[in-house]
């Protein structure tokens, strides 16, 4: 087992066993793309690729941290916590050290391992994952007795204020609140959610996750002009009277279209349409009305390629082979666009022949070699405790 693997390499390192280890899920998302931080409506769901984080104590406020992807460490200590341009990976752990001790968290240097099987820069999460898995393991260590909200805030705040990525919130909630075979419908206005099952063996059907080896860096990408310019659609309509997105229907919306700006338009087109499509989408799941969610992804593709501009043409790719082929119910991009990973729902006995005809048509096009994973739905985050008796 992994664990044990793990256990094993950090005994090797600190020369003593870890005192906690917490485990946290990277995600899809289903439904609901660039709606979290327009305060919208989302429907991810935790997979089964996570981020492990092991870690004791020490009696100092020095930090000594192993990645054990990268076969890389590095150290600092907790009152000079800065961001390191060398080494990326560090800068999400240290900007959850950060975030706590701002929030006035009383911590001490610690031992640290992580380790995860999330694709990196592939839009399956795994900064949000790594971010939770570090603070669930803190709180557990040093009792910091945090709430699960709390957690997914402090998360969050990480990777906007000292990471530089202005993520919403939901990777991080479905990181905590996730559960196996369960979607996560969530408002991210008041973050109420609701867990909705996913009869997809029930069907024979399943989600692949393709991810384009395209890679961007989200915190100098088009990413925050996207957030920028949807907050100037907001602001517009809030001087029209309306409170948020939710409020503002396609009808309302063009009636208002000649006075404003063409892109701040289909900005507000995209958030205000795609918040329609998750909430259908929730119906159709209830229902097991597959061919409604076919039409909702394929819809919800369009959207965020014409309306919002965040797609490329790897993952386009995914989408047209996905709208001729038989036995595709569906296909989109997932995550911020610009690169990353989409997702396509099959029924199972023709997942292979997707596969082959995504690979020979990238080749085709001489894109980077996709890869490709059939998703497993797995657990939201947990952690254990392991504290000795000889406290270090």
């Amino acid at each position: 087992m992994i664990e044990k693997f793990l256990k094993a390499i950090f005994e090797k390192i600190y020369k003593f066993p870890p005192e906690v280890m917490s485990i946290a899920p990277g995600r899809i998302n289903i439904i609901g793309e660039h709606t979290d931080y327009n305060l919208g409506y989302v429907l991810p769901a935790a997979i089964d690729m996570r981020v492990y984080f092991l870690a004791s104590r020490r009696k100092d406020e020095s930090v000594f941290m192993r990645a054990e992807n990268f076969r890389e460490e590095e150290n600092f200590v907790l009152k000079n916590i800065s961001v390191s341009k060398p080494k990326k990976w560090i800068n999400y752990i240290k900007g959850v050290l950060w975030a706590l001790q701002k929030e006035g968290s009383s911590l001490q240097g610690l031992n640290g391992l992580v380790w995860g099987d999330i694709p990196l820069e592939a839009g399956l999460s795994s900064s949000a994952a790594l971010e939770v898995s570090i603070i669930n393991g803190l709180d557990e260590l040093f009792h910091l007795h945090l709430e699960p909200e709390k957690k997914a805030f402090l998360a969050q705040k990480a990777e906007n204020d000292f990471v530089g990525v202005k993520c919403g919130l939901m990777d991080q909630f479905i990181s905590i609140f996730g559960q196996k075979n369960k979607a996560l419908y969530l408002d991210c206005e008041n973050l109420r959610f609701d867990l909705i099952p996913l009869h997809l063996n029930k069907e024979n059907i399943g989600f692949i996750a393709y991810d384009t080896r395209v890679r961007r860096r989200l915190s100098s990408s088009q990413y925050n002009q996207r957030r920028k310019e949807s907050a100037e659609a907001l602001v517009f309509l809030e001087g029209n009277g309306y409170r948020n997105f939710k409020e503002v229907g396609l009808e309302t919306l063009e009636k208002m279209r000649s006075r404003m700006k063409k892109v701040i338009f289909k900005r507000a087109k995209h958030v205000i349409s795609e918040n329609a499509r998750v909430m259908k989408a929730v119906e159709a799941l209830r229902e097991d009305n597959f061919l409604l969610l076919k039409e909702l992804l394929f819809l919800s593709h369009e959207s965020l390629r014409d309306d919002y501009e965040v797609s490329c043409p790897e993952l386009d790719l995914l989408y047209e082979t996905g709208k001729e082929f038989a036995g595709c119910l569906g296909a989109r991009l997932t995550g911020a666009g610009f690169g990353g990973s989409g997702i396509a729902l099959l029924k199972k006995p023709r997942i292979a022949a997707f596969k082959k005809k995504l690979l020979e048509k990238a080749e085709r096009n001489r894109f980077p070699r996709p890869e490709i994973y059939e998703i497993k739905f797995g657990e939201g985050a947990r952690v254990y405790s392991q504290v000795k008796e000889d406290k270090r």
